[in-house]
């Protein structure tokens, strides 16, 4: 049976697309140069408020013959539009994340900036509601009893990217950052906004660079949050990945409770992965969702994915020493609790995923940076993964100047976790060796996306207002916002 969360959501979603067809009342938005947009109330999961929806005829590529896709968007309004010819433009991570579907999030992290300005949301092409990239993937139950270490990977890998392809039979090489910058810009043109200010957040402060590039005069300011620069392939997360993880062992170490409740926490880690290596544990678990008994067979690559995962978030990573321990002792339901949030399927456009990483970050991979980003788990997994795939997408790289650091005097705020395992503080300083008006913050306990677990949304919006960083108090980010461990499961 559908639970009411989902079947709100679906609704929701039902309730967005007849809007986004045309449904309903509408306005106008006009722009300099006279192009009319209808726009649409609509409404999105968890924010009351209600939003203006639209959507613009793009070409897919430069050719009339491949026709034209939609590119979708919503407007969050300000409360006080006291500048109406200026937006906050928020780009969405993963690759493969859609900006409308969280737009409660990006409300929360600009809701200083939207008491003045609109936030502006648009799909990225291959995303949401804009023609996105998706394929088919397996349900949870049959996720938790694959065995992996039984499996070609390679060849299963490859199967399954052809199986992907033919069923989305289009040429990924559209959707390429560099393609989709100027989506955006024709959505600013239709709307009328004069200048806008950037907010990225993992992947999307790529594309907010790029766009920055393209198009200098439209951007008035430029916020990176969880940094990543456009000469670094994504497959050097594996580093960031190993790092997060040594910080949450030494904060168990050096904390009395934690270290006394789990005292060989990094021995027991490493004994498990290098079990698993060798031998899979197979068992049965509560399906997380239906509680009926499922089939759980525990390998390296799925042990280690839902440790990664949970390296995101403050409230996971406090259950973490729990988890380990509870799995070296044959128990698996609280790490079964991690895995069941790791179905990044259901989370990103696989399909405009590959599109970027394929076109964007394997042609970078030369034998100097494969052999730095193979010494780590995860990178060696990436590449391996990325050397399947991407011959068989056939995806055109990028030009060679898209992995040149952006030069631009664009005043831009560059903020990163401590503790983030995906793109750590280093990162940012490789973005901004070119950003002539470029300041970088970086807060010691805060993980990916400082600006859900931090002051930043406050320091953000002082930052657009002055359109600089001059007399802005940051002390708060420098705030310790550690969860407790989770010490037992009753």
């Amino acid at each position: 049976m559908e639970t009411m969360f989902n079947l709100r959501k679906k609704l929701t979603k039902l309730t967005l697309l007849s809007i986004l067809a045309g449904s309903g009342s509408s306005v106008f938005a006009q722009s300099n140069d006279q192009i009319h947009t209808a726009l649409t109330p609509c409404y999105m999961e968890g924010l009351a408020d209600r939003l203006m929806c639209g959507s613009i005829k793009r070409p897919l590529s430069d050719s009339s013959a491949d026709g034209e896709i939609d590119i979708n968007f919503a407007i969050i309004p300000a409360i006080k539009p006291s500048h109406p010819d200026e937006a906050a433009l928020a780009f969405a991570g993963g690759p493969g994340q859609g900006a409308i579907e969280l737009a409660a999030i990006f409300n929360r992290n600009l809701r200083f900036v939207r008491e003045t300005r609109d936030i502006l949301l648009v799909d990225q092409r291959g995303t949401g509601y804009s023609n996105k990239l998706q394929c088919e993937s397996n349900d949870l139950q049959t996720q938790f009893a694959f065995n992996d270490s039984m499996t070609d990977l390679a060849l299963l890998g490859a199967q399954e990217t052809q199986k992907c392809k033919a069923q989305l039979n289009i040429d990924l090489s559209h959707f390429s950052t560099p393609v989709a910058a100027k989506d955006f810009e024709a959505v600013r043109k239709a709307l009328g906004y004069k200048g806008l200010h950037l907010y990225g957040v993992s992947y999307g402060t790529r594309i907010a660079q790029e766009y920055t590039r393209q198009f200098p005069n439209s951007v008035l300011t430029s916020t990176l949050d969880g940094v990543v620069p456009m000469q670094q392939s994504l497959a050097a997360i594996g580093a960031a990945i190993d790092d997060s993880l040594a910080a949450l062992f030494a904060r168990c170490e050096s904390n009395t409770l934690c270290n006394s409740q789990y005292p060989q926490l990094k021995n027991q880690f490493n004994t498990l992965m290098t079990q698993l290596d060798s031998q899979p544990i197979e068992t049965t678990v509560k399906h997380p969702r239906t509680y009926k008994n499922i089939t759980l067979v525990v390998t390296k690559t799925k042990f280690f994915g839902a440790i990664r995962m949970a390296l995101y978030s403050h409230s996971m990573r406090a259950i973490l020493p729990l988890a380990i321990s509870q799995v070296a002792n044959g128990n698996f339901s609280p790490w079964v609790g991690l895995m069941s949030g790791v179905d990044i399927t259901e989370q990103l456009a696989m399909g405009m995923h590959n599109a970027i990483v394929c076109g964007e970050d394997w042609p970078q991979l030369n034998e100097q940076k494969r052999s730095k980003y193979n010494k780590s788990y995860m990178g060696k997994m990436m590449i391996e993964g990325f050397d399947v795939m991407c011959p068989i997408w056939d995806v055109t790289p990028v030009n060679k100047s898209f992995y040149k650091p952006v030069t631009t005097e664009v005043p831009t705020l560059l903020l990163s976790g401590g503790r983030d395992p995906a793109t750590p503080a280093s990162w940012a300083e490789l973005a901004m060796v070119n950003m002539k008006n470029a300041t970088h913050l970086v807060s010691p306990s805060a993980t990916h996306g400082i600006g859900s677990q931090t002051c930043a949304p406050k320091i953000i919006a002082q930052f657009i207002n002055q359109q600089n960083m001059q007399d802005i108090d940051t002390k708060c980010i420098n705030n310790n916002n550690d969860k407790k461990f989770f010490m037992n499961i009753n």
